[in-house]
């Protein structure tokens, strides 16, 4: 009776950099994303209450 057997490896490496300008880039970068997922909460939020408000 013939067996088979399959097998998946994967390998990840992890570096970290002590670059100042990355730094400084990516911060910024996140903040962008931070302010652009409040905006869009906030929106969806109002959306949501206009919905709601009429049900009663």
């Amino acid at each position: 009776m013939p067996i088979e057997i399959r097998e998946l490896i994967i390998k990840t490496e992890i570096s970290s950099r002590d670059n100042f300008k990355d730094s400084n880039a990516k911060e910024a970068e996140i903040q962008l994303l931070k302010k652009q997922l409040l905006e869009e909460c906030k929106r969806m939020i109002a959306e949501r209450t206009k919905k709601n408000s009429y049900k009663r």
